[in-house]
C-alpha cells in the first residue's frame, strides 16, 4: 500500500490546526477562528486527494476519501457554527469522539476482513482511536469547569491527532 504526500499534508494541516488552537490567545481568536477551519478544509481535501485513484477493493482509500469529507465537515462546522467558545468545545469533543471511533472501527474492519496488512502500521490506529476517546471524555470533564483547560486539551488531541495521520503516512511510505 503507498500512501500519497497528500496524506502527510493532511497530518501537517491538523498538526498545525492543534498549534493554532494551543496558540489562539497568542494570535488572536479571529486569527485562530479562521486558521483552524480552513486548516481542517485544507486537510480534508488532500485526504480525499490521497484516497484517489479510488479503487473499489482498497479499505483504505474508501477510509481516507471518508476521513477528507469528515474533515472537510467538521472545518465547516468549526467556522459556521462555532459563534462562542463552547460552541466550539462542544463541536471539537464530538470530532475527536467521532475520529477515535472511527480510527478504533476502522482497525478492527481490517483484522477481520482479513485483509493483508503490517501491524507496525494499524497499531498506531488503535493508539490514535483510544486516545481520541480519551480526549473526548477529557475535554467534557474539564471544559465544564474551566473552558480555557478544556481549549488546550482540544489544542493537544488536534495536534497529536495530526501527528498520528502524519506518522502513519510517513511509516506507510518508508515500508513500501
Amino acid at each position: 500500500m503507498k500512501i500519497s504526500r497528500s496524506l502527510t499534508f493532511t497530518g501537517i494541516a491538523l498538526l498545525l490546526a492543534g498549534l493554532v488552537i494551543l496558540g489562539a490567545e497568542t494570535i488572536g481568536i479571529r486569527t485562530a477562528k479562521f486558521l483552524v477551519p480552513t486548516l481542517f478544509i485544507l486537510g480534508g481535501a488532500s485526504s480525499i486527494q490521497s484516497s484517489m485513484p479510488f479503487s473499489e477493493a482498497n479499505t483504505f482509500e474508501k477510509y481516507h476519501l471518508f476521513q477528507g469529507v469528515g474533515f472537510i465537515v467538521f472545518g465547516l462546522i468549526f467556522a459556521l457554527y462555532a459563534r462562542s467558545l463552547d460552541d466550539f468545545l462542544s463541536h471539537s469533543t464530538y470530532f475527536i469522539l467521532i475520529f477515535g471511533m472511527i480510527e478504533i472501527i476502522l482497525s478492527f474492519a481490517i483484522v477481520n476482513l482479513g485483509i493483508n496488512f503490517k501491524w507496525g502500521n494499524l497499531i498506531p490506529r488503535f493508539i490514535s482511536g483510544f486516545l481520541g476517546l480519551i480526549g473526548g471524555v477529557l475535554i467534557l470533564a474539564t471544559s465544564a469547569t474551566d473552558q480555557m483547560s478544556g481549549l488546550t486539551i482540544v489544542g493537544v488531541f488536534t495536534s497529536t491527532i495530526g501527528l498520528g495521520i502524519t506518522f502513519f503516512s510517513l511509516k506507510t511510505n518508508t515500508n513500501n
